[in-house]
């Protein structure tokens, strides 16, 4: 459980910083959905920069290696990939 707090949230980013990084070029949000590589995600590259691990998103999917970034939509470091698991309904019964 302490590894836990060494964990932050992600930088915010988007429009009004609704989204959160998913990664370099990456940028999520339940309002907004995802941005690749636009001028949203510029702020994420300072990600690169900080000594501390960051984490977006709130339940894990694909396989543990990324989080729900919007609906239906699991995102890591890495890119996104449509998920039924991250579902609207899914994560807000």
């Amino acid at each position: 459980a302490v590894l836990d707090m060494d964990i932050r949230k992600c930088m915010p980013c988007g429009p009004r910083n609704k989204g959160h990084c998913f990664g370099p070029n990456i940028c999520c949000g339940e309002e907004l959905g995802c941005y690749f590589g636009t001028s949203e995600t510029l702020r994420c590259q300072e990600e690169n920069f900080l000594p501390t691990p960051c984490e977006s998103g709130r339940k894990p999917c694909g396989n543990n290696e990324g989080s729900c970034a919007a609906s239906g939509i699991c995102c890591s470091n890495e890119g996104c990939m449509v998920d039924s698991s991250c579902d609207q309904e899914v994560m807000f019964p």
